[in-house]
């Protein structure tokens, strides 16, 4: 966040100007065009009307809506009001502000600042010219006087400079702008230290005195222009290929290539709509692409404005990193795609999320969608980038949802997506939830698997064990699935990707496959709904019992107030059937029943409640924070504190028990460690009785 000061008109005005520089993205649309200098001999011509004289030239009041009027700083601006533009009683003042206020792109600096405001409330009835004055030796003669200036206006809303087109006249030494648009306004004049590089479409100023890294054989004798030269090649490289793709391409975007510091990372100017490179890049592959990727920012701001590009950053980022990787260039990305990626939701504009998202863009790609065409149906469509995207792929025939999960498949168990390198084996390093399941003692074993909303996924891993070599048959099925998940199951010999030695889709109903020692099964949840999902996953030799039950998962409790993470292991010593599995409010409530026997029924169960933090939602500030006040047990026999219980269920008798675990929260003040009533939550119910 970058905050600037300024004092403006007659008064020491505070403007707290919180623009967030956004790397590689951002853009903004106004009604006024944007960056490209036009060049013109004579001054526009002016209403053959009389301009009223004033004793102050700076301000005036329109008497009358059929004359020009005119507000003057001599010699630095003219603000030129065409007849029926402004309302009767309409005051229009000009002031100079002496203490000028940078730019936010390098390369420029302010010659002028200057406030031009009005009485008038609402949309004008037409543009207003403001003729800036401009002294000439102040420029390089070897050099177009237009590719030396800026004219921009402080945008109140976005508390930012906006560039917008101007018309030159040397003859006079004035720029004239038109607009509607009252505010600060203030022209720039290009440092002496930047050199200017042109071709079509593009200026490129550059620093000649900045410190460039060595890229291949130096020609010119100084790598600040051989740094240039590759930013050039790659500029035009990537404009000849979108234009030949058929995309829009604006018709001039500035450059500027500097040392900004160590941190600086190249980006695309959400208002200027200029693209600045820093000195930071030593590969001349990666220069080319983080070219062709920040162009790529212009070219989508051709189709939207800048509210909707951040509203759908995700989608910025990954079809501009596609677009460097596979069009502008045959590169191919750079960095492969981490296994973790598939937790979160595709449409995620988390940091290094959303770039990674180009992997999808290319895998919708490389199975037949048209890149220009999905581009532009997702960009043009009507709400959110994902949404948009699910209608195209409809329209296309397809379904969203079906090519997401082939797409987490690929990702786990082929080599079809360039993925980073495994530290150990899927069932080790990638699954989510791992089991074992013992084809010698095992009758049954179930796992809730939660998933998150928007395009996510969770994996499961089952190791298969037996002291013999023959195989086995086992049910697999997936139970009460909420809307949008679906679930695959596959089955590999060994711990590598694969090869896959049967996979299929699995629902409610269940699947008879044969398993042995050795092999590993995996389940993969998808999740294409906008809320979180969840989905149990039952594996057994016979499905009318079990003797252990385990659930994971992470919650909000308290209204919301908290998020924690909960782990709840139940051991009988009696087979039971599951009758109940959900998430209530904040609990897991579960209902087991037992066959009657000869032998009491014991139950021992473990809850670990872990990983306690405010919510987004709770509003605390960094000076407080949640600590646990009690965790225990709620049983028949009273309060027991720990994590660990065993509960008895006699065969004579009710025949049942039913138990929970609650949790108490303070609110601990870390300045003062003062604590205060923070919440309490039952986070598992269980309700346990005999059948006959």
């Amino acid at each position: 966040m970058k905050t600037r000061l300024f004092q403006a008109a007659l008064a020491i005005i505070l403007v707290l100007s919180s623009f967030t520089v956004i790397s590689c993205g951002g853009g903004a649309d106004d009604p006024i065009p944007s960056t490209t200098p036009q060049l013109t001999t004579s001054q526009p011509s002016k209403p053959a009307t009389t301009t009223p004289s004033t004793q102050n030239p700076s301000s005036a009041t329109i008497s009358s809506m059929s004359q020009q009027y005119t507000v003057s700083l001599p010699a630095k601006l003219d603000v030129v009001i065409p007849p029926g533009t402004l309302n009767q009683g309409t005051q229009i003042s000009v002031s100079d502000i002496p203490d000028l206020k940078a730019h936010d792109f390098g390369g420029f600096v302010p010659m002028g600042l200057y406030d031009v405001s009005a009485s008038h409330q609402g949309p004008f009835n037409g543009e207003i010219s403001l003729e800036f004055t401009y002294d000439p030796a102040l420029l390089d003669a070897s050099m177009d006087e237009a590719d030396q200036i800026a004219v921009a206006f402080w945008d109140e809303d976005y508390l930012a400079w906006k560039e917008i087109d101007f018309q030159l006249d040397a003859g006079s030494s004035k720029v004239t702008v038109k607009t509607n648009h009252l505010s600060l306004w203030s022209i720039f004049f290009k440092e002496d230290k930047y050199v200017t590089s042109t071709l079509p479409g593009f200026t490129i100023y550059f620093n000649k005195n900045a410190s460039a890294p060595a890229i291949g054989a130096i020609s010119s004798g100084d790598p600040i222009f051989e740094y240039a030269s590759i930013v050039r090649t790659g500029l035009y490289d990537a404009a000849k290929a979108y234009s030949e793709l058929g995309l829009k391409l604006p018709e001039h975007t500035r450059v500027y290539i500097d040392d900004w510091g160590a941190e600086k990372e190249a980006e695309w100017g959400w208002f200027s709509k200029n693209i600045e490179i820093p000195v930071t890049y030593i590969d001349e592959q990666e220069l080319h692409m983080v070219a062709a990727h920040e162009l790529f920012h212009a070219v989508q701001n051709q189709y939207i404005n800048f509210a909707s590009m951040s509203s759908n950053r995700w989608f910025m980022e990954a079809t501009a990193d596609y677009a460097a990787a596979h069009i502008a260039t045959s590169y191919g990305f750079k960095e492969p795609l981490p296994y973790a990626y598939l937790k979160t939701s595709v449409g995620s504009s988390e940091t290094f999320h959303m770039y990674q998202s180009a992997h999808f863009i290319k895998f919708l790609v490389d199975n037949g969608y048209n890149f220009k065409e999905l581009f532009e149906g997702v960009i043009n469509g009507s709400g959110g980038a994902l949404a948009s995207l699910n209608t195209y792929i409809a329209t296309q025939g397809g379904s969203l949802s079906d090519i997401y999960k082939n797409f987490v498949y690929s990702v786990l168990f082929s080599n079809t997506v360039k993925t980073a390198p495994l530290e150990g084996n899927i069932y080790n390093s990638v699954a989510d939830i791992t089991l074992e399941f013992d084809l010698d003692t095992s009758k049954q074993a179930s796992q809730m698997i939660n998933v998150g909303s928007g395009y996510a996924s969770k994996l499961m891993g089952v190791s298969i064990i037996s002291g013999k070599d023959s195989p086995a048959a086992i049910t697999i099925q997936a139970i009460e699935p909420t809307s949008g998940v679906q679930v695959e199951y596959i089955l590999i010999d060994g711990q590598e990707k694969g090869p896959v030695s049967e996979s299929g889709p699995l629902t409610h109903e269940p699947v008879e496959i044969s398993v042995k020692q050795g092999q590993y099964l995996y389940f993969v949840v998808t999740n294409n709904a906008s809320a979180n999902g969840y989905v149990t996953i039952v594996i057994g030799k016979e499905i009318d019992g079990q003797l252990v039950y385990s659930n994971s998962r992470n919650a909000k409790i308290y209204n919301g107030y908290f998020v924690v993470d909960i782990d709840f292991v139940l051991t009988a010593n009696q087979p039971f059937t599951i009758t109940r599995e959900a998430e209530i409010g904040d609990s897991l409530v579960l209902q087991i029943e037992f066959a009657r026997s000869k032998n009491d029924v014991l139950m021992d169960v473990e809850a670990n409640v872990s990983g306690l933090a405010f919510s987004d939602s709770a509003g605390w500030s960094d000076e407080f924070e949640p600590v646990f006040r009690q965790k225990y047990w709620s049983i028949s026999g009273g309060d027991q504190q720990g994590s660990n219980a065993t509960i008895t269920i006699p065969q004579e008798g009710r025949s049942i028990a039913i138990f929970g675990y609650d949790v108490i929260i303070d609110i601990r003040n870390i300045k003062d460690n003062t604590y205060s009533w923070g919440g309490g939550a039952s986070v598992i119910y269980v309700s346990a009785s005999i059948v006959d």
